[in-house]
């Protein structure tokens, strides 16, 4: 039954985006548009829902169902199947990608209402969610790479919706080029599970694998395919140093910034190292590799975002941070830990998107923080959800992000070594995650706005923006209470069996580390906010004296350590400089020139037979039955 729901799951928000699509250039009715687009995605969530309840009633080894709907490859003894896989881990993202997807799409109906393109931006939405959920759903890595391609086609036409805008065309081709070298990546490590293994059937790689048929633990082979592997995460989950794209993302719509870089796709790299984890546990210096990189990442990227100034380009570089801390759990080894992770940045961060989308949208879509200020009074019911957003983001007690975020560290100090490290890097970004977004809180909504009163009163939402925004809030403060220390562990007892294969030992923190951990935590959380407190809300000209404090680095921070810079100098212009040069001179003389000289010989060539068309018929006839006459002598000849 599972897998029959899971076809219809997946089928749906394909089947919303192709009706949409027939309409072709003529626009349906907008309340046809909301119907279809809307409707298809919350019956996928109901439907998803089903399966979730149905499987809370088997026995925990009993909640994998594979269903295959034809066998799709047979080739050289590699079999392909078209067909899909409902555990727990693909369920838990496919309730996530379905139900804050359909909130978002509800949003969407109001926040783009007056937008042109109406239905092509839900027909590009639905396909989105379709390919999301052919990802997490596919039972076999080729339908994997699929979806994969798929996501980055989506999200291309998604951040590009906007094409009469250079800027916004600029980025799209920005996020699908980078996708593009992860899903190089990707392929290549398929290549090698087929050499090495004979299959891309998740069932039997990861039953094969650990039995050294073809990949020894710690050899050459398992780091490379977990390491191509990774290459493709980090492409998609924005890592270090494959991150450039996603700021740069913001330039779609802001449902759309919500939807991709918040709740979903840039979650999918994780998704990819948690499902393959016996890969990367055959694998230990992967691991770390990976765990070092996300670490790397949550760092860097706090750093930059207190330093920017575009509301929307604080909450991208926020999500490449916390993308980071789900990368690094994985590689840790605490894979449930990175999930819950997943589960309660998916509810906040798409919280703080939605709402940051009503402050634009009732400023005339204004996204500079120099032309905010004083909104509470314009904005109460904004300015209370997006506090609840800052809050659990930044970890205090209670609010969703506190136990998600304290999970990870608390893992990372029971691992030692290594882990000591990222754990001691992950709280001062902990620190430095409440003292951004309070420092964005209190500049929007707190401190006076630098250019005195609004000359129009900023107007709130109706019920379509506003309703899914209520949602996410609660869900920001009661998701993390699915797993409390010194407790339950809801989200662990439900993903365990997803990991009974593991190679590893359980990482389990002692009772002392998770109460290191907590103590570590809320001094950082409170420590930050007090900050952001002291500098832009007590006296906001605190702020511009501060800013005149070591420029060059906060130029630095606002420029994203130039790496933009660093690859147009080490590939974009090089590249552009070989192309050109391709052009102007190898193309001329090794490609154009023989195609010159063959169509000037075959010039030649009807030149020289010109003279035969006298234009008179019985000449030509003469020539027909002369041919005739040479052609069968010759069959002659050589019959003889």
């Amino acid at each position: 039954m599972s897998g029959t729901l899971g076809w219809i799951v997946l089928g749906l928000p394909l089947l919303g985006a192709l009706i949409l699509s027939f309409f072709g250039a003529t626009e349906p009715p907008k309340a046809v548009t909301r119907w279809v687009g809307c409707g298809s995605i919350g019956l996928a969530f109901v439907l998803t829902a089903a399966i979730f309840v149905g499987m809370l009633g088997d026995d925990p080894e009993e909640r994998v169902h594979v269903s295959r709907l034809w066998e799709w490859i047979d080739i050289g003894g590699l079999s392909v199947d078209l067909a899909i896989r409902i555990d727990q881990l693909s369920v838990m993202m496919m309730l996530v990608i379905t139900g804050v997807g359909f909130l978002i799409h509800v949003y969407s109906t109001e926040y783009m209402d007056h937008e042109g393109g109406y239905r092509r931006f839900f027909a590009e939405m639905n396909f989105f969610v379709f390919s999301m959920l052919l990802l997490v759903e596919a039972a076999n890595f080729v339908f994997l790479i699929v979806g994969w391609a798929f996501v980055g086609l989506a999200s291309y036409l998604l951040i590009g919706f906007y094409y009469d805008r250079p800027i916004a065309v600029a980025a799209a081709k920005k996020a699908f080029v980078v996708n593009v070298i992860g899903d190089v990546g990707m392929v290549i490590a398929a290549f090698l599970l087929v050499r090495e293994l004979g299959t891309l059937d998740y069932t039997e790689v990861f039953a094969r694998a650990p039995e050294g048929e073809g990949i020894a633990s710690g050899s050459g082979v398992a780091i490379a395919i977990a390491l191509l592997l990774f290459v493709g995460a980090a492409a998609k989950s924005a890592q270090v140093p494959l991150h450039t794209w996603l700021p740069d993302a913001m330039e779609g719509p802001t449902p759309v910034s919500a939807l991709i870089h918040a709740a979903t796709m840039v979650t999918a790299g994780v998704y990819l190292i948690v499902r393959t984890h016996v890969l990367y546990e055959l694998a230990p210096v992967a691991m770390d590799i990976v765990a070092v990189v996300g670490c790397v990442t949550l760092v860097m990227a706090a750093t930059i975002a207190i330093a920017q100034e575009d509301i929307k380009r604080v909450l991208a570089w926020s999500t490449v941070s916390q993308i980071g801390y789900m990368i690094m759990g994985a590689g840790l080894g605490a894979y449930s830990s990175g999930m819950f992770h997943f589960l309660t940045h998916a509810f906040f961060k798409a919280l703080l998107f939605l709402a940051a989308g009503i402050i634009i949208h009732a400023l005339a879509n204004e996204q500079s923080l120099d032309r905010m200020g004083g909104l509470t009074r314009h904005l109460r019911f904004v300015y209370v959800t997006f506090a609840i957003g800052c809050l659990a983001i930044a970890g205090v007690p209670g609010f969703a992000g506190f136990f998600s975020k304290d999970d990870i560290l608390a893992h990372a100090l029971a691992r030692g070594g290594l882990g000591t490290a990222l754990f001691v890097f992950g709280s001062i970004a902990a620190f430095l995650t409440a003292f951004y977004m309070f420092r964005l809180l209190f500049r929007v909504f707190v401190a006076p706005r630098p250019e005195g009163e609004y000359v129009h009163a900023p107007h709130g939402a109706g019920w379509a923006m506003s309703a899914p925004v209520a949602i996410l809030a609660v869900l920001a403060v009661v998701g993390g209470w699915l797993q409390v220390p010194f407790g339950w562990h809801l989200v662990t007892d439900w993903l365990d069996p997803v990991f009974a294969d593991s190679l590893m030992e359980p990482l389990e923190a002692t009772h002392a580390q998770e109460l290191a951990t907590i103590i570590v935590s809320i001094v950082a959380a409170f420590g930050g906010i007090l900050l952001a407190w002291y500098i832009f809300a007590r006296d906001p000209a605190r702020r511009v004296r501060a800013a005149s404090v070591m420029p060059n680095s906060r130029a630095l921070l606002e420029d994203a350590y130039r790496f933009d810079d660093l690859y147009d100098d080490l590939v974009v212009r090089p590249g552009a400089v070989a192309g050109d040069r391709l052009r102007d001179t190898v193309e001329p003389l090794a490609i154009q020139a023989p195609m010159h000289s063959v169509a000037a010989a075959v010039r030649g060539v009807a030149r020289g037979l010109s003279w035969a068309q006298s234009g008179l018929v019985r000449t030509y006839a003469f020539a027909m039955a002369a041919g005739v006459v040479g052609v069968a002598v010759i069959f002659m000849l050589v019959a003889r």
